[in-house]
């Protein structure tokens, strides 16, 4: 499994996950996780977005993103 911060602060994090899906196993599980925390530093708040996607598709997804 990989796991990353994408942007990091104090008051919010974007965290993103990426593993093998055990079935069907040509699937990869892609999660985006929101977290958000107050001035005391605590989470006050989480919700998370999730893909299932092939390889291929997910290769196509970065190539989109870094084209523009």
């Amino acid at each position: 499994m990989k796991d990353f911060y994408v942007s990091k602060s104090e008051q919010h994090k974007l965290r993103v996950t990426v593993s093998n899906c055990e079935f069907p196993n040509n699937l990869k599980n892609l999660e985006f996780i929101n977290e958000y925390y107050d001035t005391e530093g605590n989470l006050t708040d989480t919700s998370t977005y999730q893909f299932f996607l092939t390889e291929t598709a997910l290769i196509h997804l970065s190539n989109q993103l870094l084209s523009s």
